[in-house]
């Protein structure tokens, strides 16, 4: 079976790449290296087998159909996206063209080139400000942000698409590096939590920033929910095995447990070994008080089992590979 991968050369999208080569699928990526890297291509290559690695843009339809007609694809996974949610806030219309505008034109490609089963990565951030938690998939979508609501647009609009199979994923915090310590998360521009974490004990920033201290919780910081990348490609390899009975079906993948900023950065602190100076900010526009999925759909239905999940494995992948990669790949 040969897999199309948008966004393969990303974080999450270099961790699935190396365990579908690790189950014996073909692969095929198409990545415009906006936020991905060609490191990550080259160390898969060199450790986990060879695939097709092709540089391109979601917004080049005619290019994006010619490949899928060319390449014999079975199924395609769709990770590539802006993430930002703060950014999205600041140019919606960017979102907008790059998760939904683009999103539609790979379903157009898909289905010009005859491919008819889809797995699509969408976000937490569909749900918005929760009205209970934790949050399952029949909880209402109100999203606090751009970003959030281009991803629940497109997941719309895969329901009025004919003859398609598709599966949505709705990630919550994704976190760690493999277990190997070759790939990791290289966002080193981004508002990750985690990522800045390791800039500080790594001396590259004096400081973390805390976006708001007086949320109604336990500390007065958000509460996350934390979910280990290794987890989150699992369950994409499941859907991919299940697609066809499972069509149509949206899975919330979380670790179902909850931690406070300060509580991830105390847990940090005591990993790294060295105390975190943080810098209580503003909160910013679009931020959520509490995020934490119910996951037990993904169980039942998937066979989804975390094993890799906890905040410790979280945070120590993350430092095991950027201490050794300081400045990313």
């Amino acid at each position: 079976m040969k897999i199309f991968v948008t966004g393969g050369a990303g974080y999450i999208g270099s961790h699935l790449i190396k365990n579908l080569l690790k189950e014996n699928y073909e692969v095929v990526v198409f990545d415009n290296l906006s936020t991905g890297f060609i490191q990550a291509a080259e160390i898969i290559k060199d450790n986990y087998g060879e695939f097709e690695f092709i540089k391109g843009d979601l917004a080049d339809i005619e290019t994006l159909t010619e490949v899928l007609k060319s390449k014999n694809i079975d199924v395609v996974m769709h990770l590539s996206a802006k993430i930002d949610a703060a950014e999205s806030v600041k140019n919606p219309e960017l979102y907008h063209q790059e998760n939904y505008l683009n999103s539609v034109n790979l379903i157009e490609a898909m289905t010009e080139a005859g491919i008819s089963k889809f797995i699509f990565s969408s976000s937490a951030a569909v749900y918005g400000g929760p009205q209970y938690t934790p949050i399952d998939e029949n909880h209402p979508t109100n999203p606090t942000s751009p970003y959030g609501q281009t991803k629940l647009d497109f997941e719309k609009y895969l329901t009025k698409v004919e003859n398609l199979q598709y599966i949505v994923l709705r990630y919550f915090n994704v976190g760690g590096s493999d277990q190997e310590g070759f790939l990791g998360k290289s966002h080193l521009q981004s508002q990750d939590l985690i990522e800045n974490i390791m800039k500080v004990a790594l001396g590259q920033q004096e400081t973390l920033k805390v976006f708001g201290d007086d949320y109604n919780t336990k500390d007065g910081t958000a509460i996350r929910d934390f979910v280990h990348v290794e987890d989150i490609t699992q369950a994409h390899i499941l859907a991919l095995k299940k697609i066809s009975e499972c069509t149509g079906e949206i899975f919330n993948l979380g670790s179902e447990t909850g931690f406070s900023i300060k509580e991830i950065v105390n847990k940090a602190s005591i990993i790294i070994g060295q105390e975190i100076p943080t810098k209580n900010i503003e909160k910013r526009e679009g931020d959520i008080e509490v995020s934490v999925a119910s996951a037990e759909k993904a169980k039942k239905l998937l066979g989804w089992d975390l094993k890799y999940s906890s905040l410790d494995s979280i945070i120590f992948t993350d430092w095991n590979w950027r201490k050794k990669h300081l400045t990313g790949y």
